[in-house]
C-alpha cells in the first residue's frame, strides 16, 4: 500500500485523485462480456415525454434494474444505465468539482429513483445522457443531504417572504404558513419545520446530484431544459414540493427569476 501511495502522488498528484481515476477506469473498461451482453437490445420507453421537440425525460423508479444502455461524453461506448449515471458523477462532481467525499457513496448514484434527460442522435442507436438527479422520497429522510449538517451553516439569513410561504401553503398540501413561526429561528429549525408542515408526505422528496453533460457552449441551455423537465417531472409524479440542494449560482438566479 505504501508503495502503490507513492506511485498514486508521483502519477497523478495525491491518492485521492488516483482514486478518482480508477473509478471512473473500472466503469468504462468493464470485461467486455459484461459490458455488451445486451448490445443487441435498442430498448426505448415508450413512456418518456419529450421536451423541446427532441430530448426526452422521464422518473426511473429503480435505475440499477434498468437494462437500457446509454452514451455519456466520458466513455466511447455506451454503459448501462446504472454504470453511466455514476460515471457521469464521478467525472462531474468528483474529478470537476474535487468533492472527493463522494468516493465513499458512489453507491448512492448506483439505484434507486432518478430522473433522466437524454437525447437521441442520427449517428447512434443509443441515446446520450444530458442530465441525472437522484430523487429520495420521504421514506428515507434520514438519508437525505438537505438537512445534514455538513449542508447547514449559522450564518445563512432564510428568505422568508411572506408572498412566497403563502404561495408554498397554497400550492401544497401543508398547514397554513405564516412568517411570524419562523421569526428568530435557525436555518435548520425552519426547515424542519416546513418538513413537518406537510400533511402528505408522499407528495414530498428530495432531489439531489443533479448533473449536466455534453456540449460546454450548451450548458445553460441544457442547464435549463434539465430543470424545466425535472419539475414537470416530479409534478406529474405527483410531488408537490421539493427539497434541494443549489450549488450553481446560475440555478439560483433561474428560481429567483421565476419568483411566485
Amino acid at each position: 500500500y505504501f508503495h502503490i501511495e507513492q506511485m498514486a502522488i508521483k502519477v497523478f498528484g495525491c491518492l485521492l485523485k488516483c482514486s478518482t481515476e480508477f473509478e471512473m477506469f473500472k466503469l468504462i473498461h468493464k470485461p467486455m462480456s459484461v459490458l455488451h451482453r445486451h448490445l443487441d437490445i435498442t430498448k426505448k420507453n415508450s413512456t418518456s415525454a419529450i421536451i423541446d421537440e427532441k430530448y426526452h425525460y422521464e422518473l426511473v423508479q429503480d435505475i440499477s434494474t434498468d437494462e437500457r444502455y446509454f452514451h455519456t461524453e466520458f466513455s466511447e461506448h455506451p454503459l448501462p444505465l446504472s454504470d453511466a449515471i455514476v460515471l457521469i458523477n464521478i467525472a462531474t462532481f468528483i474529478k470537476e468539482h474535487k468533492w472527493y467525499e463522494m468516493l465513499n457513496h458512489l453507491e448512492i448514484s448506483s439505484k434507486g429513483e432518478h430522473f433522466i434527460l437524454y437525447q437521441y442522435t442520427d449517428n447512434n442507436i443509443y441515446p446520450t445522457i444530458i442530465s441525472s438527479a437522484l430523487i429520495q422520497t420521504t421514506s428515507n429522510k434520514h438519508d437525505w443531504l438537505f438537512f445534514d449538517n455538513f449542508f447547514q451553516n449559522t450564518k445563512w439569513k432564510p428568505n422568508l417572504n411572506a408572498d412566497g410561504l403563502l404561495s408554498l401553503s397554497h400550492a401544497t398540501s401543508m398547514s397554513p404558513l405564516a412568517r411570524s413561526q419562523f421569526v428568530d429561528k435557525s436555518s435548520t429549525e425552519i426547515e424542519n419545520d416546513l418538513f413537518y408542515s406537510i400533511l402528505d408526505k408522499t407528495k414530498a422528496c428530495e432531489a439531489i446530484r443533479l448533473t449536466i453533460s455534453g456540449e460546454k457552449s450548451k450548458a445553460n441551455y441544457h442547464l435549463y431544459l434539465a430543470q424545466k423537465g425535472l419539475a414537470m417531472a416530479l409534478k406529474e409524479s405527483g410531488r408537490d414540493i421539493v427539497f434541494t440542494i443549489i450549488e450553481k449560482p446560475a440555478m439560483v438566479l433561474f428560481y429567483q427569476s421565476m419568483n411566485l
